[in-house]
Parts: structure tokens; sequence; C-alpha cells
């Protein structure tokens, strides 16, 4: 499996980074079929294609994520859209 690990600084607060992760969480739900839950202040999902899970903090917001073999081919367009997205969330 190949692996996606992205920790991004922001100012913005806890509920805040909670909420960016619900609204990326719905998005990658809707594009993939991905399930998600929230345990503490990490959201997991699980996908047929990748697994992981997003951590949120009050001034850290940190992404594990596994690709499955088919993704794989994927990983550094997937990877750039996820930096991009959460700099855009920390520049905000």
């Amino acid at each position: 499996m190949a692996r996606i690990i992205v920790e991004r600084a922001h100012g913005r607060g806890l509920e805040a980074a909670r909420a960016e992760a619900e609204i990326l969480a719905e998005d990658l739900a809707e594009k993939f079929g991905m399930k998600y839950r929230w345990s503490g202040e990490t959201l997991e999902f699980k996908g047929s294609g990748a697994k992981g899970e997003m951590h949120c903090a009050e001034d850290e917001i940190s992404l594990n994520m596994e690709l499955s073999f088919v993704l794989r081919p994927f990983k550094t367009r997937i990877e750039q859209e996820i930096h991009k997205y959460l700099d855009e969330f920390a520049s905000k």
C-alpha cells in the first residue's frame, strides 16, 4: 500500500479544524464511497480504495492515509489535492 502523510499547522482553532475535516470527509464519501466516523478528535475513514484518519487539534490537522494497489498510480495527484485543500484551510 502507498501511504500519504500530511501535517498542516493552522491558527483557526479546534472547532474550525473539525468543521473542515467534516467537509473533506463528506467530499471523499461522495466521490469515492467512503464511510467515516469520529473517534474523539480523530476522523476515521475507509473505502474500497483507501483508509486512514485525520486528527484535528487546536493548531494542526494531520492526515494519515493508505491507498490500495488500485489507487497507487494516483498517489501523487491525490497528495497534491490534499496539500492544496489544507493549504487553503490554513491560510483562511
